[in-house]
C-alpha cells in the first residue's frame, strides 16, 4: 500500500486534491470559449423559474421568494425527449451530489457558500452539460436537457478554431480561445504541443533534409543532394535544400533517389508521390482539418502548422481507445460536432468541447464531461506507441516484441510504477496548478461566477497548459527527478569511486518519450594538476556519441604516437581526443524497461557489453589518413577507438553536446537498431531494440570506477556529472540541429590518500 511521503512526496498533494472526487483537475477546467466552427448559442442568462418538467416534487420553500442561504431544487434530467439515467447533478463550482436513476429525477440542495450565482448543473459522458442559475426560488420542478454529442466525427463539415496568442487585446473575439482563456493559451503557445508540427527535427526527419549545409557545394561535399522541396507550412512554395541522411518520405516510399526530384517537390508526378507517411501526422499534426488519421504531415498549413496540437484539437477528443493506433488514427476518438442549434439546415453547429469537469454548462461552449482528460489514459493517446517495421520488406521479431516495437512507452512505464498505484497521473507533474486565477477564464471572479464566466475553482482544477517538459520550470522537472550519490576513497595508489543514480521523482523511465533522448554519466578524477587515467569500471558506449569509431587491427593501426585511421583522420581536429576501450567479454546487468526488465534475461541478452578504459589521448594533428597524438598507449588488437571531444575541468549546463563515447561512466538510453545494423536510429527506421537501460522509477543503479593515483600525490578531486541529452550529437551534427548537454546532477569530492 502506497503511503504519501514514502517516495519524494510525489502524490500527496494530488491525492488530497482529488479525495472527494476523481473527476476533478487535469487538462484545464472549463473548455476554451468560442473555439472552432460557427459556435453555438450565447451564454445562458440566470433564471428565476424552471422549464416544464415531468418531475412531481416541488420546492421546499415558497416559490419566487428571496434566496435563502440554503435551498432545495428538484427536477428531472432528460435528453429532450426522455428521462436520462446516469447523469451527474451538482451545484456549479461544488462537488457532484448525485447520479440520476432511470427516471432522471433529482433533488439537490444549493448553498450560498459556493461563490457566484447558485446554479444546478447536470452532466453525462457523451452529452453536453446543462445548467440553470437562480436569483429567486423556482416555482416548481425544473428540467435540464442534455444534448447528445453524437458520432460520427464530422470530419468534412467542421473547421478547427483558432487558439490565439494569449493576449486578449490581440485575440479580440470570443471565437478565439485566448480572448477568455488568456493565460492558458499564452502557456500553450510556449509548449511542445504548439510546436509539434513545425518542429524542425520532425520536419527534417520527415522529408530527409538537413540544415547543416546552406549551399549546393557544401551539400555535395557531405554526400547530399541539393534540390528544391516544399517549404513546410505552405501549400506549394518551394525552396532549395540539402537532402541528406534519409527520411520518412524517401525511406518508406523509395522516392527521392540520386538525381531525381525530392519526395516533397510539388512537381513530382502523381504516380511517384509518396503514399506512406509513417503515421507522423497522426500525433504531430492532430489539428488537420478533414479526415482523421493517415495524413501527409506536409498537408499541415495555417493553424494546423503554426499551432500544432492546439486547444480545439484536444478538446474535440471525446474518448481514448487504447486498442487503436495512437493519435488521430483511432486512439484519439475525435468528435467534431454535426448537430445544429435549430432545424434550419443552414443553422449553426451546436458546439461541443470535451473536458475534465462536469460543471461547464455554458451553451456557447457546449462543455461535455470526459473524465479521461484528468487521467494518464488521455496522454496515452499519443505517448504510447508500439509499431511494426515501417521500412519496406522489414519485420519486427514477434517473439521479442509480439505487440510491435515499443518506440514510445511512457504510459506503460507509468502504469507499472508506484505513481499509478498512488493515483498521480501525468498531469500531476506536467500540468501543475495555476495559482492566481479563479477559473481557466481570466475574466472570472467570485462575483461573476456562473454559467457565462465559469465557476470559482481551486488551483488544482486550473491546470497549466504549458505541458511542462523535462527542462521546464525552476527547478526543472529533471532536477527534481534524478537523485545522485557519490562516495570516493584513495587507498594504495588507487582512487575508488561509487556513483549511484536513482529516478526518484517521476513515474516513468528516465529519460522517457522520444527514443533519441539519453542520460550520460561522466566520472572523472584529477590529482597533482593532471587528469587521472581510469583503470577499471564501465565506459560510455556509442550512445554517448563519437565522430568516428574503429577497431585496432581492423581499420586502425598505431605506431608510437601516430595512428593510421583513414575514417578518423578525415574527421579529426586538433584538440579532440582518441578514447580507447577494451572488451571484457562480459555484459552490463541492469534493471531494464519493458522487454529488458525480464529477470530471465541474461546480461548478454540485455545487450550492453562491458568495456573498460585503456587510454585517452589528445590529438595534435590529423590528415592524409594519419592522426598524431600526445603520448603513447598500451593498446592491443581488438581495442575499440572512439574519436571524441575533450572536456574542460567542468561541464557547463547547456553547453554544446560533446562526443563522449569511451569516457569513464555510463549512458542510459533505449537503443533502436535499423535493418542494416545501424544503432540509435530514428524510430521510423527501427526494426529492433537491442537494449533499454533507462532508469526505472525508484530503482537505484550504481556504477563503480577506479583511477590510478600518481605516486606522491596527496589526494584527488573526483567529480560525477549526469547529463541530459535530448538528441544524439552525431545526428544533430548531420542535420544541423542545436545539440546541448544539460547538467541534471553533479557531485564533487576531495579525497586524501591513505
Amino acid at each position: 500500500m502506497w503511503r504519501p511521503g514514502k517516495h519524494a512526496r510525489l502524490a500527496s498533494a494530488w491525492i488530497a486534491a482529488t479525495a472527494a472526487t476523481r473527476m476533478l483537475s487535469g487538462c484545464g477546467g472549463d473548455d476554451p470559449a468560442g473555439a472552432g466552427g460557427a459556435g453555438g448559442q450565447g451564454g445562458a442568462a440566470s433564471v428565476a423559474s424552471s422549464s416544464s418538467s415531468s418531475a412531481t416534487v416541488g420546492p421546499t420553500t415558497g416559490a419566487g421568494g428571496a434566496l435563502p442561504d440554503v435551498f432545495t431544487v428538484t427536477g428531472v434530467v432528460t435528453d429532450g425527449a426522455s428521462p436520462l439515467a446516469g447523469a451527474i447533478v451538482m451545484q456549479g463550482g461544488g462537488a457532484p451530489a448525485l447520479v440520476t436513476g432511470p427516471d432522471g429525477a433529482f433533488s439537490i440542495e444549493l448553498s450560498a457558500s459556493i461563490p457566484g450565482a447558485p446554479t444546478v448543473v447536470a452532466a453525462k459522458v457523451g452529452y453536453r452539460s446543462a445548467g440553470i442559475e437562480f436569483d429567486a426560488l423556482p416555482e416548481g420542478p425544473i428540467e435540464l436537457v442534455l444534448h447528445e454529442a453524437a458520432p460520427p466525427d464530422n470530419a468534412d463539415g467542421y473547421k478547427f478554431g483558432v487558439p490565439g496568442v494569449g493576449d486578449e487585446n490581440l485575440d479580440a473575439t470570443t471565437a478565439i480561445c485566448g480572448h477568455c482563456h488568456t493565460t492558458l493559451v499564452a502557456q500553450f503557445q510556449q509548449s511542445a504541443h504548439a510546436k509539434a508540427t513545425r518542429d524542425p527535427l520532425v520536419q527534417d526527419l520527415y522529408a530527409g533534409t538537413t540544415r547543416a549545409h546552406a549551399d549546393a557545394a557544401s551539400c555535395a561535399a557531405a554526400g547530399g543532394e541539393w534540390r528544391k522541396g516544399l517549404v513546410p507550412g505552405t501549400m506549394m512554395d518551394t525552396a532549395p535544400r540539402c537532402y541528406l541522411g534519409g527520411g520518412v518520405l524517401p525511406d518508406l516510399n523509395g522516392c527521392g533517389a540520386k538525381g531525381a526530384l525530392a519526395c516533397d517537390d510539388p512537381a513530382l508526378p502523381a504516380a511517384d508521390k509518396p503514399t506512406q507517411f509513417g503515421a507522423c501526422a497522426d500525433c504531430h499534426a492532430a489539428g488537420l482539418d478533414g479526415k482523421a488519421g493517415g495524413r501527409d504531415l506536409l498537408e499541415a498549413t495555417g493553424i494546423a502548422f503554426e499551432n500544432g496540437n492546439h486547444c480545439d484539437t484536444c478538446h474535440k477528443v471525446s474518448d481514448i481507445d487504447l486498442d487503436k493506433p495512437p493519435g488521430t488514427a483511432g486512439r484519439l476518438v475525435l468528435q467534431r460536432p454535426s448537430e445544429k442549434v435549430s432545424n434550419d439546415p443552414l443553422g449553426k453547429l451546436r458546439q461541443v468541447m470535451f473536458g475534465p469537469l462536469p460543471d461547464v454548462p455554458n451553451e456557447f461552449m457546449g462543455g461535455s464531461y470526459q473524465p479521461k482528460f484528468s487521467e494518464a489514459t488521455f496522454c496515452a493517446g499519443c505517448h504510447e506507441q508500439a509499431q511494426p517495421a515501417l521500412l519496406p520488406g522489414q519485420t519486427v521479431d514477434p517473439a521479442r516484441f509480439p505487440g510491435g516495437l515499443p518506440v514510445h512507452s511512457t504510459f506503460a512505464e507509468w502504469s507499472a510504477s508506484p505513481w499509478a498505484e498512488a493515483g498521480a497521473p501525468c498531469q500531476h507533474c506536467h500540468m501543475p496548478p495555476n495559482e492566481g486565477l479563479w477559473n481557466t477564464l481570466d475574466k472570472t471572479t467570485p462575483k461573476n461566477g456562473g454559467i457565462t464566466f465559469g465557476f470559482v475553482r481551486p488551483p488544482e482544477q486550473i491546470r497549466s497548459h504549458a505541458f511542462r517538459g523535462p527542462l521546464a520550470g525552476t527547478p526543472r522537472l529533471l532536477d527534481l527527478a534524478l537523485g545522485m550519490w557519490m562516495t570516493a576513497k584513495a587507498t594504495g595508489g588507487v582512487v575508488d569511486v561509487s556513483v549511484t543514480l536513482s529516478n526518484q521523482g517521476c513515474g516513468h523511465a528516465l529519460p522517457t518519450g522520444e527514443p533519441m533522448r539519453a542520460l550520460v554519466l561522466l566520472v572523472r578524477a584529477e590529482a597533482c594538476g593532471e587528469r587521472l587515467v581510469a583503470s577499471a569500471g564501465p565506459t560510455v558506449p556509442d550512445v554517448g556519441g563519437a565522430w568516428a569509431e574503429g577497431v585496432l587491427g581492423e581499420d586502425v593501426s598505431v605506431t608510437g604516437t601516430q595512428w593510421s585511421w583513414p575514417e578518423g583522420a578525415a574527421r579529426a581536429k586538433p584538440g579532440q581526443v582518441l578514447r580507447v576501450v577494451r572488451e571484457t567479454g562480459t555484459f552490463l546487468d541492469y534493471p531494464g524497461i519493458g522487454f529488458f526488465a525480464d529477470p530471465a534475461l541474461s546480461p548478454a541478452e540485455k545487450g550492453i557489453p562491458m568495456r573498460v578504459p585503456v587510454a585517452e589521448l589528445n590529438i595534435l594533428s590529423a590528415g592524409n589518413g594519419q592522426i598524431v597524438v600526445a603520448g603513447q598507449a598500451d593498446v592491443m588488437p581488438g581495442d575499440r577507438v572512439f574519436l571524441g571531444n575533450g572536456l574542460g575541468a567542468e561541464v557547463m549546463d547547456g553547453s554544446g553536446a560533446a562526443a563522449l563515447a569511451g569516457a569513464p561512466g555510463q549512458a542510459f538510453a533505449r537503443v533502436l537498431m535499423g535493418a542494416e545494423g545501424a544503432r540509435f536510429v530514428p524510430h521510423y527506421r527501427a526494426v529492433d531494440m537491442v537494449s533499454d537501460n533507462r532508469l526505472p522509477p525508484l530503482t537505484p543503479v550504481t556504477s563503480l570506477h577506479s583511477f590510478v593515483l600518481p605516486a606522491g600525490c596527496p589526494g584527488a578531486t573526483v567529480t560525477a556529472t549526469a547529463l541530459y541529452r535530448p538528441v544524439p550529437v552525431v545526428l544533430a551534427n548531420e542535420r544541423g540541429w542545436e545539440a546541448r548537454d544539460w547538467v541534471v546532477a553533479a557531485r564533487k569530492e576531495v579525497v586524501s590518500a591513505n
